[in-house]
């Protein structure tokens, strides 16, 4: 029942299109990869071919985003602090400023 297999081949004459699949489910560093693309001036099609990603998914993370880098994959972005971040806190809490004071420099 339908039709035979090859039928839209010879209708186009294009080749049958495979799909890629499903893409992974943790892409946290291509979506770092993609968005450092961004920053330097690739346009999101680009930027995604450039990352190993389907050309639309560029577009629809950009438009997902709001065309902003979402925090969580901005460089340095999590819960730790930096070893100097620390090392700061430390000294400033030897000198007794309270939480406020550390948080408001």
């Amino acid at each position: 029942m339908g039709r035979p297999q090859g039928w839209g081949s010879e209708q186009t004459g294009r080749p049958i299109m495979r799909s890629p699949g499903r893409p992974g489910v943790n892409q946290l560093e291509t979506k770092r990869a993609f968005w450092n693309c961004i920053a330097q001036g690739m346009e999101t099609e680009a930027a995604a071919l450039a990352c190993g990603v389907s050309q639309p998914l560029g577009p629809r993370w950009f438009r997902e985003a709001g065309g902003m880098r979402p925090i969580e994959l901005a460089p340095g972005a999590g819960p730790y602090l930096s070893f100097s971040e620390r090392e700061e806190i430390a000294l400033l809490r030897a000198q007794d400023c309270g939480v406020r004071e550390i948080a408001r420099r």
